[in-house]
């Protein structure tokens, strides 16, 4: 008798690969931001297959959600403290 052994799920998977290139890509604006996205996107929809379907890959598309917030945050972070530098408020 051979077990199953059960599928990772694709979107999960690419959550992760889109949520590490948001963070390795953050200094392009238009990619860092898009792969951020995309990662959070089917980070939430991998997340949900995963759950319906029994299959692995729950944990990567959670990774996924992390790494896209992560992505995201970084850009306003830096987008903020560039505000504050250029305007000469800069917080003491």
């Amino acid at each position: 008798m051979e077990l199953e052994e059960q599928q990772t799920n694709s979107r999960a998977l690419m959550a992760l690969i889109f949520g590490i290139l948001s963070i390795v890509l953050f200094l392009l604006p238009i990619g860092g931001i898009t792969f951020a996205l995309l990662g959070i996107v089917l980070g939430f929809i991998g997340r949900r297959e995963t759950r319906a379907n029994l299959e692995k890959g729950s944990g990567l598309a959670l990774a996924g959600i992390i790494c896209g917030i992560i992505g995201l945050l970084i850009p306003a972070a830096m987008a903020v403290l560039a505000f504050f530098f250029f305007s000469g408020q800069l917080p003491v």
